[in-house]
């Protein structure tokens, strides 16, 4: 009779007795025409499998119950064996035989070990998260970057003017007392920038729940000054939101319109420069979020069928063209030209970098797939689902290769042609 000796599954104390111990190999047999026997390759052991017998008297009748309630869940069992240690797998079949005249039962339990660890789906950046909180932190060092320069322009005083809270819908220099010259000076200068944002595209209205909303920005002068230059370039983003279906296009126009503001004041231009790479760091990580939307849904399409397994057609799911890999460079490019000026009139604003590095890694991620891209002629012209075939892919790959070369006609497709390598 085998030994019996305490182990335990999961939370449950078991006595048992080990049955079986079962080891397995396996060998490829690469076998050859007029040649005996066969070439052995070792490919390493099989799963292994331990059989193990558990008995249950009176006292712990009710628990075998328990247990086989709770290995019927669909997960990883731990097995800590005092022979074998500490065991991680599934138990692949269980044997009851139960009397319930003499309350005793015994559960025999095929334990299958499991050493190959799943690997863990590759951590993708959340440009959108990262470069929203990047953003949202920017806003406070933008006004701490107001707060020292108020501080070199004014000196001694400046102390007082950075903490006094204020009205912001009233002008800020006729809430200030007992001020130089130059201090009211500034400060009304100031109020005439302000006045200037809030008459620029004053028409459109800030969405309730756009990211501006949940900042809050303290009322203090350096406060109101950039809360009211983010909602006026908040406000040039929605003006051109129609160009967003062409996103460097988008990019390019925001850029461009808020060139413009700089003219506003010379004195406080440095504020809306920076605030501006911040608006379009964030408007592109908002291009980037919803062009992967879109891969995603490519993606799915390439892995349908068009038929179901009763013939039925299947409708594809509706698309829309997705970034190609220039768009994607070209669109960080110009973001990082924002951003890198920016960086160089504040070298502390650290949400300047952290937005950098968001969308680097976010375009870096899907400009890896450029190395199983290759180049291929294709003479005479082909429909581009045919030339998807002839190189051993789905023609549901069309829709992506499409996005990686410029072919004016899909149908007529001629030249060279970049596809992904099967």
């Amino acid at each position: 009779m085998a030994d019996r000796y305490n182990a335990r599954l999961d939370s449950f104390t078991l006595e048992i007795e080990t049955i079986e111990d079962n080891f397995e190999k396996a060998i490829a047999k690469h076998e050859f025409p007029f040649k005996d026997g066969a070439l052995l390759e070792d490919m390493a052991l099989k799963a292994r499998i331990i059989r193990i017998r558990c008995y249950f008297y009176e006292a712990t009748y009710d628990t075998h119950r328990d247990l086989l309630k709770h290995i019927e869940k669909r997960e990883l069992f731990e097995l800590l064996h005092p022979k074998y240690g500490l065991l991680k797998g599934s138990i692949e079949s269980v044997a009851v035989r139960h009397d319930d005249r003499t309350s005793t039962a015994e559960i025999d339990i095929s334990f299958v070990e499991g050493k190959i660890i799943a690997a863990e789906p590759q951590r993708q950046v959340n440009v959108e998260r990262s470069t929203e909180e990047a953003f949202a932190n920017g806003q406070f060092e933008l006004i701490e970057e107001v707060e020292e320069d108020i501080r070199n322009d004014l000196g001694t005083e400046a102390g007082d003017i950075i903490i006094k809270e204020i009205d912001t819908t009233l002008p800020m220099h006729g809430q200030f007392s007992g001020i130089s010259i130059k201090a009211r000076e500034y400060i009304k200068a100031a109020d005439a920038f302000v006045d200037d944002l809030r008459a620029t595209q004053s028409a459109i209205t800030n969405p309730a729940d756009s990211l501006l909303a949940v900042v809050n920005y303290p009322n203090t002068l350096a406060g109101n000054i950039i809360g009211t230059v983010a909602r006026t370039i908040e406000r040039y983003a929605i003006l051109h939101e129609g160009f967003r279906s062409s996103p460097v296009r988008f990019l390019s126009t925001l850029r461009t319109s808020l060139g413009g503001l700089t003219s506003l004041s010379t004195r406080f231009s440095k504020y809306t420069r920076i605030a501006s790479a911040q608006r379009t760091a964030l408007e592109a990580a908002y291009l980037y979020r919803d062009d992967e939307t879109k891969r995603e849904i490519v993606r799915r399409m390439e892995t349908t069928k068009s038929f179901d397994a009763l013939g039925n057609y299947t409708k594809p799911e509706t698309t829309e063209p997705i970034m190609t890999i220039g768009e994607l460079e070209r669109s960080l490019a110009d973001v990082r030209t924002d951003l890198q000026a920016a960086v160089d009139e504040s070298r502390g604003t650290e949400s300047l970098k952290e937005m950098a590095v968001s969308l680097v890694e976010h375009v870096n991620d899907i400009k890896l797939e450029r190395e199983k891209i290759v180049t291929v002629e294709v003479d005479p012209s082909l429909p581009l689902h045919l030339v998807c075939l002839q190189n051993n892919l789905p023609y549901n790959y069309a829709e992506r290769i499409l996005s990686i070369n410029k072919i004016k006609n899909p149908n007529f497709t001629s030249g060279e042609v970049d596809i992904y390598a099967g």
